[in-house]
């Protein structure tokens, strides 16, 4: 019998992620002309592995708007976004009419690519739904909506929010749809369906911009994230680390105060480094070590003028995490998961 350990979801996603970061260079090892099917097998391979890891936390129960805000980042192409900017940048105004009429150029785009030829035949009524008078405008001149376009357009219409200028892409049913045909997905055909996911929220950002009643419209369908004060993260850490038993232990009283604390937290968790607590938070594995981390890094940076053991037990006074104390006391010192290590170490140096 081999005496070899598996490998773990979270590894696997490490060598995956770390394989396709730019700043590592792995791709310059590689000949030119096999970079983009060896990027794209990584991608798929990431993204494979990552859903694998949600649906298996959550005992087999797919939540598919989680499972699509899950892999969006993955698989959204870049160019995209900086494309869309440059379009914008080269513009000598911007109004509304050419924000719609960009959006319906790349409806058009994605749609040929043909992303919806999985999904049933639409009926008649669904054609006769399509907005033609919506779309006509926005057309070049002569051009025209082909029946294999209308059917695609139908398609696609059964996974849209549709409210007066607002035009988004419905998560939940989309990436019910994405999961479901999975296997009959190209590379190509996933980056299409993220390109329009992205565009259409570029252009109802800038919508907004112009008129910021839509917003509005965007709150009725999409939960916007609480204020960082009060979301579960911020508030669970700022609970740990001011109960009285940690307070005694700072460095300096007068200055490392409660509040001194609870405004280090929401600055660290506002902080592009300190997006990935954020992140953590939602896997439940990861979830019990985060005030751990946070707190192994405030005792690097001086604040915590005592031991992570000695530490450890003033936070476990008031919280069991199912852990032991030397365990978390470990987690306290794990470097490579405090990727936010430097920046708190300038902020309490400032």
């Amino acid at each position: 019998m081999s005496n070899e350990t598996p490998l773990s979801f979270k590894q696997i996603i490490d060598v995956l992620s770390a394989s396709i970061n730019p700043e590592n260079r792995v791709m310059d090892l590689v000949p030119d002309y096999m970079q983009e099917l060896l990027y794209s097998s990584l991608v798929t391979s990431l993204s494979i592995v990552t859903a694998s890891e949600m649906v298996i936390n959550s005992g087999g129960q797919i939540d598919y708007q989680q499972m699509y805000d899950l892999l969006r980042p993955l698989l959204t192409d870049k160019k995209v976004i900086e494309s869309y900017n440059s379009w914008k940048n080269d513009l000598y105004g911007m109004t509304p009419e050419m924000l719609k009429r960009k959006r319906v150029q790349v409806i058009f785009e994605v749609l040929r690519q043909g992303i919806m030829r999985h999904d049933t035949t639409p009926c008649n009524m669904e054609i006769d739904n399509i907005p033609k008078e919506k779309i006509k405008p926005w057309l070049s001149c002569g051009e025209d909506i082909d029946d294999n376009t209308k059917k695609d357009m139908a398609r696609l219409m059964r996974y849209l929010i549709i409210d007066g200028d607002i035009v988004m892409i419905n998560r939940t049913k989309f990436g019910k749809y994405a999961m479901s045909h999975a296997k009959d997905f190209s590379h190509k055909d996933t980056k299409a369906m993220f390109k329009l996911d992205a565009i259409l929220d570029l252009v109802n950002a800038d919508l907004v911009a112009q008129n910021p009643r839509l917003q509005a419209i965007i709150n009725k369908y999409r939960l916007q994230p609480e204020p960082l004060n009060t979301f579960a993260p911020a508030k669970n850490i700022k609970r740990i680390l001011t109960q009285s038993e940690v307070l005694a232990l700072v460095s300096n009283r007068q200055k490392y105060t409660a509040e001194w604390i609870e405004q280090f937290v929401d600055d660290l968790l506002a902080s592009e480094k300190g997006k990935s607590i954020i992140v953590d938070w939602g896997n439940s594995k990861k979830r019990n070590k985060l005030p751990a981390l946070v707190a192994g890094s405030l005792v690097k940076a001086g604040v915590f003028g005592c031991s992570y053991p000695v530490l450890a037990r003033a936070i476990r006074m008031q919280h069991d995490f199912k852990v032991k104390t030397e365990c978390y006391a470990t987690y306290m010192g794990k470097q490579r998961e405090q990727p936010y290590l430097d920046w708190v170490l300038a902020y309490v140096k400032c």
